[in-house]
């Protein structure tokens, strides 16, 4: 206990003490240490001046005489003195040190990189270290060692330079090797077939140049001679392993496909690689052998120039011995000789012996007291220094820990040294920073969690809610019906399932734009729900699909009633932006219990029927039966195959020939579409189109009918047949497409083929486009391609559009073609549509002529194109120029046969025709037939 109280009295004074210095003096850290090494520095400065003054009294003691010796022989060996070296200058051996320095840098450069200036440098340095050695002026034994180093230290560096240049070469082989096998594997991957932008290579390829990036990767540092550890070797002999297992596990397939030598120029390749990373490897450890030990005989070579400096300045023996006269009677050379019996002290050397050893004495003693100052000095400023700066360390811990449990009130007490005072400081202002951020922070929170409440119930609504029309969302309508279909089962009613959408939606968006479809789309919204008023409930797929409940529905004739009046309710005009629009609808219908007992089976039971409404002509209801499930799996079927035959390539063009009645010629032929069906059978468009444009296949299906086209048209125009003209149809969706034009522009230059020779056919649904379509339409034409409008006479029909619309040509629909031999009225339209498009400056085309009585009732017209079986059939590319030279003497001979004889003019032109076998000169139409 007494022990424990005064340790606890002892430790009250040192603080006090402590207390009282850092009052008297408020040093900071820097300033105690500086003290310290003052103190340092003074005790060393004393001890000098100590070993100084010493070693003057030796000095300025006089000499002592020498003692009598016995006379003794002297051997011949010391006879004579040796000469006396003179001292070596100090800046030599410094300018020789330099000039070592120099040469080392210079190595190193040289074995960096091999160029003109390193290597001068490098040969300078080395002539200029030989010369300054041989030059070195010492005695023979110390010029020997010093050159034997410096040849010694040339050679470490011109081994270092050695090494370094046969890695260099490896490592610029191993990069040639790399970039070789990299090469041939990406000129392979390359020389894949392209379809579509995928490239279709071999998955080996791929994978073997995958694997040859992680070698080139993962031996990365040893190409660059960086050090490499365990894992990473590990990694690297990894990679290289797994090439040759996909090599070897390839090998067969890779054979066949690139060649026997490609396989063995990779494999060949490959090995090379592998020895040249593992000559790399060992070069890389001779490299840094040699710059290791190139490093330790330059340390050598100083220790040896040092060596010889010091020699040098080393008085000799006889050099020690000369700067006192020499006794009397005996050789400075026999002095050792003498036993110490024999040289007995004078009282000179005994006095002299004794203040020397009175000088050491006092010295000791003064250096003891200024060393025992000084160590207290420095002891006594080292522990203030050291509690100056644990206790404020360990209360500004301490603070640190109660900030970080969440007391932001703390306050660190200040002390200590200036710095950790100033830090004290610091911490007390951040603490209380850091409060007023954390109660900002609890209001910023606050507001957050309100903020995040409100946008969770906004988030909740739009996972249930349309945003455009706000009615329930796909989503929230399976919840919807899931309930409705529960309540009807429970009560025993009936449900209506209304799938509908509208009709030619996506005219409203190309023609007028989104803003005002999506506006379009409100309003057909609101219509629904004033119609599902006090019946059920409304909500949107997407797009422009609506789904309408009716509930408690009394029977399948109410429900059949309230989807006829659905439709009906569209066909009155629409309000939208002060503008009205007509927008019809088609539903599909389907009924629960009838038709399912699930919301799914409901919904994918409409989705059928609203496909055959359209089917029957859009704008109409269809409800659903058994037999609609059977047509969807068959459109589901095509829509599959469809897709297989874009990747497969089973689509074919095949060509139909219009013979020119003015001229008698064919200089242009339509471009039609067939499918190849795995069976063998060539599907026309009517079988698959329709699926083609619901499932969004049209467009890749489009691009491919143009690509062809323009290519057959391309090898006639540059073959047999220079003035050749290609028909092509386009969808409406391609035409308003911003891209259609400039892609069909590269088309043609990479075919070289001119516009003129490209007539692209749009159908009459065009005309609901309005000023987009008119716009394209100018533009086409301005580049010069023909436009011609097809199946003109049915659908949307207008006299306005053949004035609004640039055209070149209007095709008769063949419905209208027909009747004309049996019809006078469809003879009468006929003929009206006929004399005005040949007053608008427009070529016609009649489509569908089949029957001789059909040519004969349009031989009628000087200036119009002939389509249809009657004179040929569509042909593949390779008959088409084999079926254009018979065309013309068939037409002839039909002519021969409807009674041109009648007129005796034109029966000698068709009979000299017939009998040149078709050769002649083309007859003009309006020579051989009364107009």
């Amino acid at each position: 206990m007494n022990l424990e109280i005064r340790a606890r009295r002892l430790q009250g004074i040192v603080h006090r003490v402590e207390v009282s210095v850092r009052q008297l003096f408020p040093l900071g850290i820097t300033a105690r240490l500086t003290l310290s090494f003052i103190a340092v520095i003074v005790l060393a400065a004393t001890a000098n001046l100590i070993a100084r003054e010493s070693v003057s009294v030796i000095l300025f003691n006089r000499p002592l005489p020498a003692p009598p010796v016995p006379s003794i022989p002297i051997p011949p060996v010391l006879s004579e003195p040796a000469p006396l070296p003179e001292p070596v200058d100090r800046k030599r051996l410094e300018a020789l040190a330099s000039v070592a320095d120099r040469f080392e840098l210079a190595s190193q450069l040289r074995a960096e990189a091999d160029s003109a200036a390193s290597e001068s440098e490098y040969v300078a340095a080395q002539e200029t270290l030989r010369r300054s050695a041989n030059d070195y002026p010492v005695g023979s034994v110390a010029k020997m060692t010093l050159e034997r180093a410096v040849t010694e230290y040339i050679e470490r560096g011109r081994l270092a330079v050695r090494v370094a240049d046969q890695r260099r070469a490896a490592r610029l082989e191993h990069s040639k090797l790399l970039q070789a096998m990299n090469d041939r594997l990406q000129s392979t991957i390359d020389g894949a077939w392209k379809i579509f932008g995928r490239v279709l290579a071999r998955q080996s390829l791929i994978q073997l140049r995958v694997e040859l990036d992680a070698i080139r990767e993962h031996g990365e540092k040893i190409i660059l001679g960086d050090s490499v550890d365990a894992g990473e070797l590990k990694a690297l002999t990894a990679s290289e392993n797994a090439f040759v297992a996909t090599l070897a596990s390839n090998e067969t397939r890779l054979t066949s496909a690139e060649g026997a030598e490609w396989v063995k120029d990779t494999k060949a390749d490959f090995d090379e690689l592998v020895a040249l990373r593992l000559s790399l490897t060992a070069l890389n450890a001779s490299y840094n052998d040699a710059i290791h030990r190139f490093s330790q005989n330059h340390g050598s070579l100083f220790a040896a120039i040092s060596t010889v400096g010091s020699k040098a300045h080393q008085p000799t023996l006889r050099q020690r011995r000369s700067s006192s006269p020499p006794p009397p009677a005996v050789e400075p050379a026999l002095a050792p000789l003498l036993a110490p019996s024999q040289r007995a002290p004078s009282p000179d050397e005994l006095m002299a012996e004794t203040a020397i050893t009175r000088v050491d004495h006092h010295a000791r003693d003064l250096m003891a007291a200024v060393t025992a100052i000084v160590l207290a000095l420095v002891t006594a400023i080292s522990i203030l220094t050291v509690r100056s700066v644990v206790r404020p360390v360990r209360r500004m811990l301490r603070g640190t820990s109660t900030l970080g449990a969440g007391n932001h009130q703390v306050q660190v007490p200040r002390g200590g040294i200036r710095e950790l005072d100033t830090l004290a400081e610091a911490f007390n202002d951040m603490a209380a920073r850091i409060a007023s951020a954390h109660a900002a922070r609890r209001v910023h929170a606050e507001t957050l969690e309100e903020a995040v409440l409100e946008r969770t119930h906004k988030l909740q609504v739009l996972a249930q809610q349309d945003p455009l029309t706000s009615l329930p969302n796909r989503r929230h309508l399976s919840t919807l019906l899931d309930n409705a279909v529960e309540r009807a089962a429970r009560e025993n009613r009936r449900l209506g399932i209304y799938f509908l959408d509208v009709d030619n939606f996506k005219n409203f968006n190309d023609s007028l734009g989104h803003g005002l479809g999506d506006r379009v789309l409100m309003s057909v919204a609101n219509r629904l729900e004033e119609f599902a008023d006090g019946l059920g409930f409304v909500a949107r797929l997407g797009g422009d699909e609506f789904t309408l409940v009716y509930e408690n529905a009394e029977s399948e004739r109410a429900i059949h009633e309230t989807g006829l009046r659905l439709v009906q309710a569209f066909q009155q005009l629409l309000s939208v932006d002060d503008r009205e629009f007509s927008v019809c609808v088609s539903v599909g219908a389907s009924i629960f219990p009838e038709h399912g007992s699930g919301a799914d089976e409901l919904l994918r039971a409409a989705d059928s029927a609203l496909f055959h409404a359209k089917e029957l002509g859009r704008s109409r209801l269809a409800v659903f039966t058994p037999e609609l499930i059977e047509s969807a799996a068959a459109r589901f079927d095509i829509e599959q195959g469809l897709r297989r035959a874009l990747e497969r390539g089973e689509f074919e063009l095949v060509y139909q020939p219009e013979v020119d009645l003015a001229t008698m010629r064919v200089e242009i032929v339509e471009a039609l579409i067939r499918w190849r069906m795995p069976d063998g059978r060539l599907a026309t468009p009517g079988e698959f189109l329709a699926v083609a444009e619901q499932s969004g296949l049209i467009t890749d299906i489009s691009k491919w009918v143009l690509r062809a086209a323009i290519q057959a048209a391309s090898h006639w125009h540059h073959g047999g047949w220079p003035g050749a003209r290609v028909a092509i149809n386009i969808s409406p969706r391609q035409l308003l497409d911003p891209r259609f034009a400039d892609s069909l522009a590269e088309l043609l230059r990479e075919f070289a083929l001119p516009s003129s020779a490209i007539e692209l056919e749009l159908t009459e649904t065009v005309m609901q486009t309005g000023a987009v379509t008119i716009a394209a339409l100018r533009v086409l034409q301005a580049q010069g391609f023909g436009i011609a409008l097809d199946d003109f006479g049915t659908g949307y029909s207008s006299l306005t559009s053949l004035e609004q619309l640039p055209l070149s040509r209007i095709k008769l629909d063949r419905s209208l073609i027909a009747s004309i031999d049996s019809s006078q009225r469809s003879a009468a339209i006929a003929r009206a549509i006929i004399d005005l498009c040949e007053g608008l400056g427009l070529a016609v085309t009649a489509e569908g002529v089949e029957r001789p009585t059909q040519l004969a009732w349009l031989l009628a017209n000087r200036s119009i194109f002939l389509q249809g079986f009657l004179l040929s059939d569509a042909v593949p590319f390779e008959e088409v120029l084999r079926r254009r030279a018979v065309v013309i003497p068939k037409l002839q001979n039909l002519l021969l046969s409807l009674g041109v004889e009648s007129y005796p003019r034109a029966a000698a032109d068709l009979r000299s025709a017939a009998s040149a076998g078709g050769r002649s000169a083309p007859i003009p139409i309006h020579r051989a037939i009364k107009s």
